[in-house]
């Protein structure tokens, strides 16, 4: 590979990691507007109780808080699909115990100490008995409470 090849590899690189960057500089800036209305909302269900206490209308129903607890469900959700996205971007990971983001390669959390396990999926082992046969393709393994001569 001539230097020139290798410059713009590189060049290609740096411009892919900015990239990454730049996309999830730009969903935790979204995550952190989203916090602030949540907040927002928060503030907002706090005046209509008070309201409600002072005009002597407590308590309220669930119907007259709907709209503050729908959006803030419905942020929480984003916030969620944003540190997905952030996961899938970077090579970081998310404590969740404490919501830190730590190196993928981490066993511990540095912000709380939390240990991350290893997550390994179970696989399936279907042991070939006689009679099974393989054709490429599909594998016939004969049903275990048949008997003998019915096979």
């Amino acid at each position: 590979m001539s230097f020139m090849d290798k410059f713009k590899a590189g060049v290609a690189e740096a411009g892919s990691k900015a990239k990454t960057l730049v996309d999830i500089n730009r969903l935790k800036l979204q995550n952190n507007s989203k916090k602030s209305d949540i907040e927002e909302q928060y503030q907002e269900i706090g005046k209509l109780v008070f309201d409600s206490i002072e005009e002597g209308s407590w308590p309220l129903t669930k119907e007259q808080l709907k709209p503050q607890i729908n959006q803030i469900l419905q942020l929480k959700w984003e916030i969620e699909q944003n540190l997905l996205q952030i996961k899938n971007l970077g090579d970081e990971k998310i404590c969740k115990s404490c919501g830190n983001q730590v190196s993928i390669n981490d066993r511990f959390c540095s912000k709380c100490g939390y240990t991350f396990e290893i997550e390994l999926e179970p696989i399936q082992v279907i042991e070939l008995n006689e009679g099974s046969g393989y054709d490429g393709d599909t594998l016939v393994v004969p049903d275990p409470l048949q008997k003998k001569e019915d096979q």
